[in-house]
């Protein structure tokens, strides 16, 4: 926990307002982010009353739009998805982070209406190196 000052715009000058800071845990991995108690309520809200990190939002808001259904069934889907990726790489938040990232990602490129595979830029010749 700690507290921070953030200069407030009023008509008699800027004065300072104590904000308070909290660790907060992401419901679906597990990352904790220092938030202010405004914002955890406000995620909070939007997302069954459990708060998820930006990166979990953003991943369960996509799966919402995809399949069609609430934020509700797109996090218990996006949390069982974390939850094999975590099965799949145990090393660590940041492993299993990239690793879910990476899934999110196969998806999209999947799902995008005509996708298509970007092409792979030639090697460079032997004369373009100064060989």
């Amino acid at each position: 926990m700690g507290s921070a000052a953030a200069d407030t715009e009023g008509g008699g000058g800027a004065e300072a307002a104590a904000v308070t800071t909290a660790m907060a845990t992401c419901a679906c991995c597990g990352i904790a982010e220092e938030c202010t108690a405004r914002y955890v309520a406000r995620v909070a809200a939007q997302f069954g009353g459990a708060w998820v990190c930006g990166l979990c939002a953003e991943a369960i808001k996509d799966e919402a739009a995809r399949r069609g259904v609430g934020l509700e069934d797109a996090a218990r889907a996006h949390a069982e998805f974390v939850g094999s990726a975590a099965g799949a790489a145990r090393s660590g938040t940041s492993a299993q982070v990239a690793q879910a990232l990476l899934q999110l990602l196969k998806r999209l490129l999947a799902a995008a209406p005509g996708a298509a595979v970007l092409p792979r830029a030639a090697p460079p010749a032997a004369h373009d190196l100064g060989m």
